[in-house]
């Protein structure tokens, strides 16, 4: 009787304990607000996916500037009034002007309170942070580009050069840094740097001046073209590498996009996707394991992707030695992709 007495205990216990667990409110989701320069892309979309991988309940409250730079000083009101638990940022104009720059931050016009990750920065160091190691603040993020020595390596193992172009937007402050690391190492490792700006009208770049631009690059007897981290580049990708296809230009790519959705010959990227995918994991550091922003460092993923598109190459005629093609990610068709939330 003791014992039957003690499993009925027993079993009335593990449904009162059950009824209690059952009634429990599930996981309050953390906020995080999401602040996009030009439109739900790659990145944010490997972000919204780790946590879904990975079971964490999140809300997001996604926000797209349309490249309108004044938008972002609503955004900053916004997240501070709806006290989110992160702030994420795409890319260098929305971190600069949502977080600040290291050494200019201002409480009243930047989110200092609010932890925050950044993802797509061309130039972290020196804008948003002093350093990769620690941004000795309440942000972290990750990398997104290829160290440019290792981009000047790819190129010189399709092709050796003596002379590489390149169009920019001179606006753009990634791009004129990019003209300026290649130029420097250009003149360490012995090539030219042939960099043309395209024409400004009105405060605006003109997408109209890329094409005889391309031709003054084709003059100049370039072995390549050079395609830089670059919004407006990136926009008009399609106007860029058709001409420089028209000239039978082989292009190298910075960013994945005029690879695998135009018609770029190479590129050496981390993929978008798992860049946003690393800041997650970073976003997660920081809201579950409670780890102080500052505290977690700077970095990039640890897989390069070669990407060749082999329609260009057929095009073009020039063919990857292959050894390269072993390593590459080969883009038999491009075609423009459309991702939502």
């Amino acid at each position: 009787m003791r014992r039957i007495f003690a499993l009925i205990l027993t079993f009335a216990t593990l449904l009162v304990s059950g009824a209690a667990m059952a009634a429990e409110p599930a996981a309050k989701p953390f906020r995080i607000y999401m602040a996009l320069w030009r439109g739900w892309e790659d990145a944010a979309q490997g972000f919204k996916d780790y946590f879904a991988n990975q079971g964490i309940p999140v809300e997001l409250i996604i926000r797209d500037a349309g490249q309108d730079k004044a938008r972002l000083a609503e955004f900053v009101a916004e997240a501070k009034a709806l006290k989110v638990d992160l702030v994420f940022t795409w890319g260098t104009t929305v971190s600069e002007e949502m977080l600040g720059r290291f050494d200019a931050v201002d409480p009243a016009r930047h989110i200092t309170d609010i932890p925050a990750v950044f993802a797509v920065v061309s130039q972290p160091v020196g804008g948003v942070v002093p350093s990769l190691g620690s941004s000795e603040r309440n942000i972290t993020g990750t990398l997104y580009l290829v160290p440019m020595e290792t981009q000047v390596n790819l190129i010189q193992s399709y092709r050796p050069i003596k002379r590489l172009g390149m169009v920019y937007n001179p606006l753009e402050r990634n791009s004129q840094v990019a003209a300026d690391q290649l130029d420097g190492i250009g003149k360490a490792t012995g090539f030219d740097v042939v960099a043309l700006p395209v024409e400004v009208e009105g405060g605006k770049p003109q997408p109209s001046s890329i094409p005889a631009k391309v031709a003054e690059i084709k003059a100049a007897r370039v072995d390549f073209l050079y395609i830089p981290p670059d919004t407006f580049l990136n926009i008009n990708r399609d106007i860029l590498t058709q001409a420089a296809l028209d000239h039978a230009i082989p292009t190298f790519a910075a960013a994945e996009n005029p690879v695998v959705t135009s018609k770029a010959m190479i590129g050496g990227v981390y993929r978008y996707y798992t860049v946003g995918q690393l800041t997650a994991y970073k976003a997660e550091q920081i809201l579950v394991r409670k780890i102080a922003p500052k505290d977690i460092p700077i970095d990039a993923p640890k897989r390069l992707s070669v990407l060749i598109n082999m329609p260009v190459v057929r095009q073009i005629g020039l063919f990857p030695p292959m050894k390269l093609m072993g390593l590459a990610e080969i883009i038999e068709r491009t075609e423009a992709k459309e991702n939502k939330p």
